[in-house]
């Protein structure tokens, strides 16, 4: 089974160009202050973190922020159970490492989470987290049947 999925940083972009916006009318007040690196800055985070893409293929669960940043992958094998959760305000956007274990997420408070037969805990932030549990379980009824 194949599965893929990218879900647009709606949260992350919107307090970016809040920020911004409050910077541009800053900028104004005080047009001698250098605010063109913030600009800078605040416009490279939005294209490395502009979307989380999730995939199941091939035997390995592969996630990914915008143009392929921060590449990670596990064998389905490595998986015990996943899980839909909810995850709390203020665990933050981006990648995160919190109470249970690494958050990777960029808008919502909808993830998957992944609990690996090493005990390790990785959550995945998604808007279609139902469908992702169900891939991931497919993926692991196939390895298993192989």
């Amino acid at each position: 089974m194949h599965y893929k999925n990218t879900q647009l940083a709606k949260a992350m972009l919107a307090i970016i160009g809040i920020v911004s916006l409050l910077l541009l009318l800053a900028s104004f007040s005080k047009p001698n202050e250098p605010t063109g690196y913030i600009f800078i800055l605040f416009a490279i985070i939005a294209i490395l973190f502009s979307s989380l893409t999730i995939s199941v293929e091939n035997g390995k669960i592969l996630w990914f922020f915008g143009p392929r940043f921060w590449n990670k992958s596990l064998e389905i094998s490595q998986i015990e159970s996943a899980r839909v959760i909810e995850t709390k305000w203020y665990n933050g956007l981006g990648i995160r490492l919190i109470s249970t274990g690494w958050l990777y997420n960029v808008s919502g408070l909808t993830a998957v989470e992944l609990k690996l037969k090493d005990g390790t805990i990785i959550s995945l932030g998604t808007d279609d987290a139902d469908n992702l549990v169900q891939a991931i379980n497919a993926a692991k009824q196939h390895a298993a049947a192989e």
